[in-house]
């Protein structure tokens, strides 16, 4: 349960790497280029398209952890 939650983390990390380098220095996550696509070169597309990507990225992991769950659940 603890590596799902911790990768489902790690794909959606936004804030940390906006904080931090304001997206720049090469640091972009999917996150970070959905956002930077959509608001800051207009691109509504392209970042549907990423954050879309980033939807299907976390739900098998979602729905990995929540099966684990009701197994332990039901023991």
């Amino acid at each position: 349960m603890v590596v799902t939650a911790i990768s489902i983390a790690v794909l959606k990390v936004f804030d940390i790497v906006r904080t931090m380098t304001g997206g720049q220095f090469g640091t972009s996550v999917v996150a970070n280029e959905f956002y930077a696509q959509s608001f800051r070169l207009s691109d509504l597309g392209m970042g549907s398209a990423l954050a879309i990507v980033l939807f299907v990225f976390v739900v098998p992991i979602v729905v990995y952890n929540v099966r684990q769950m009701r197994k332990a659940d039901a023991r």
